[in-house]
């Protein structure tokens, strides 16, 4: 997915360079708003695995299927508009770990599986450009952060061959993406595509409630990337 992010990144200044102006008066009114419902596709990437005071340097990540809704309301001109709002998401991704990677020219694996569940409120605050606005057709970019808050009692690690030690994560509540997208509005119904690469590191701590291994190092720093898909009405 951070090559799909990096490649559109790359197309987007072609396309506006291209854009077609618009035609006729404005076709939105200056406040509009609308409610959307999707899917996301999340990965995980790892910035920092530490177990034992030992660094990890190889994993394997496995893109998992969420879901999420929200209210969103955008502030329009003829050619550019700021839009944010609301929602409700939810998201799954697992990701291993192999434990032999700290051992130079290791022939084995031995891989620690961290799986993740999170359900979040999410507000966007982000900036975009109509490419075509000829009704009743519009296509526009937008980017910009996403602010996700995840209360711990909505947010889950589990760890699968941990042993001997029997790992605990706790996380932070306030995290932040960036996201870059794509809308294309028929009328009143609208598509998104988007791509949010995560910025904050979600773990605030991880230990070893075991006792028995008190004095180690455990770290294991992670950001999600999140593609998704939408359907809505815009009102």
């Amino acid at each position: 997915m951070r090559r799909l992010f990096l490649s559109v990144l790359a197309l987007l200044p072609a396309v506006m360079a291209h854009a077609v102006e618009p035609n006729g008066p404005e076709r939105f009114p200056f406040f509009t708003w609308g409610a959307r419902i999707g899917f996301n596709a999340t990965g995980t990437y790892i910035s920092q695995a530490v177990l034992d005071g030992k660094d990890l340097t190889n994993y394997e990540q496995d893109t998992q299927v969420g879901n999420f809704c929200s209210l969103q309301f955008r502030f329009n001109s003829s050619r550019l508009f700021f839009q944010s709002g609301i929602g409700l998401s939810s998201n799954k991704t697992t990701v291993n770990i192999d434990r032999n990677s700290w051992k130079e020219n290791s022939q084995t694996t031995d891989f620690l599986t961290a799986s993740y569940v999170m359900k979040s409120v999410t507000v966007p605050v982000q900036i975009g450009c109509h490419i075509i606005n000829q009704s009743p057709y519009c296509m526009s970019v937008f980017t910009g952060p996403r602010f996700r808050y995840t209360p711990s009692k909505y947010y889950s690690a589990s760890f699968i061959n941990q042993n001997p030690y029997n790992l605990a994560e706790t996380n932070n509540p306030l995290s932040v993406g960036w996201t870059i997208g794509l809308s294309i509005l028929i009328e009143r119904t609208f598509l998104d595509f988007e791509y949010e690469a995560g910025i904050s590191n979600l773990s605030k701590s991880i230990n070893d409630t075991s006792g028995a291994y008190s004095g180690s190092e455990f770290n294991l720093g992670h950001r999600t990337s999140i593609l998704s898909f939408s359907y809505g009405i815009m009102f």
